[in-house]
């Protein structure tokens, strides 16, 4: 599931992926993981590789609302720092 919002000439992408169930073996939380991508308005590509985020202590996202907002607080940080350019 995917969220594409738009921000200063920057086109953000914030994706989930399901935690915790890769099997028994792991013992793995459930919730989710945020999977950010951030490119220029209109550019083919990335402007760098995509970030994967968990919750504090490597925990994965309880709900889906939590880890969409941590992955789109995170891009925007990203950009009005300068980090992407």
């Amino acid at each position: 599931m995917n969220r594409t919002y738009a921000y200063k000439g920057f086109e953000v992408t914030v994706g989930l992926k399901p935690s915790g169930n890769e099997g028994v073996w792991l013992r793995r939380p459930h919730g989710f993981v945020s999977v950010v991508r951030i490119r220029s308005a209109g550019a083919i590509g990335d402007a760098f590789k995509p970030i994967s985020l968990m919750a504090d202590g490597q925990r994965p996202f309880a709900t889906e609302a939590e880890a969409f907002t941590a992955g789109y607080s995170a891009a925007l940080r990203l950009i009005d720092d300068g980090v992407v350019l």
